[in-house]
């Protein structure tokens, strides 16, 4: 779509002792330190950030700059400008800084939220303390399989890909150049994880999870740009913002 662009926010480093963590039943206590990622589109119609980051501390490393609020300002956007905010899901790097877009309405599959308020033993990851204050605020929540067309345009639709966690969703955008991109999420946090067929770690379900590796897999065959929600080598060939996506 015509003026369509993607800013790749870099949001910090998680080091873990052990990358079976991320591949689970390969590379087991081998230490690794990976990426994490939030989103800006823009759109002609409004501001879209996907996800807000992670606090400082445990495995994250998150400098002041990486602050999400702090990636926004060096682009000059303030947190009332985000019109949306679209969580993938609301993993402990994910979800840290809802609290900072009270105005925007926030896009989250319904068995998502049942699963960040009340999760079941199996389902790890989530800090409620991050988004209690958040109940109250303006949610857009697509059921759990259909395909979310943000604008009612095709130019940003939200599609199921939930296994990791039960309501997980990632992003496709038509962009005026680079064609349909992807942005997975934790799906596939690391190419090898599709690439491979590894679950993702903390995999809800695992069939689904399988099942939506398979999906992108196809959708890259297809000619979609991929990109994955943790992967350390790609983070040298992204264009990380103030550099865009057009």
């Amino acid at each position: 779509m015509k003026g369509l662009k993607l800013y790749i926010l870099y949001t910090g480093q998680i080091n873990m002792p052990s990358k079976g963590h991320m591949t689970p039943g390969k590379d087991e206590g081998v230490s690794v330190s990976f990426p994490a990622y939030c989103y800006l589109i823009d759109h002609p119609k409004g501001k879209i950030l996907v996800d807000c980051g992670m606090h400082h501390g445990g495995p994250a490393c998150v400098r002041e700059e990486d602050i999400v609020v702090n990636r926004l300002a060096e682009l000059s956007v303030k947190p009332e400008d985000i019109k949306y905010v679209v969580m993938t899901h609301l993993h402990v790097d994910h979800a840290a800084y809802m609290t900072s877009f009270p105005n925007a309405t926030f896009v989250v599959r319904k068995e998502e939220l049942k699963a960040a308020w009340w999760p079941e033993t199996c389902e790890k990851g989530y800090v409620y303390d991050d988004y209690k204050d958040t109940r109250n605020y303006k949610y857009i929540q697509p059921k759990d399989d259909e395909i979310f067309d943000l604008f009612l345009d095709g130019s940003v639709l939200l599609i199921d890909t939930k296994g990791h966690t039960r309501g997980h969703q990632s992003v496709v955008l038509d962009l005026p150049e680079t064609g349909k991109t992807v942005l997975v999420g934790d799906a596939s946090s690391f190419r090898e994880n599709m690439e491979e067929k590894i679950l993702p770690g903390y995999c809800s379900n695992s069939w689904h999870a399988m099942q939506n590796l398979e999906k992108l897999k196809h959708m890259e065959e297809e000619g979609y740009f991929l990109i994955f929600g943790h992967d350390i080598a790609q983070k040298e060939n992204l264009k990380l913002s103030p550099a865009f996506y057009g």
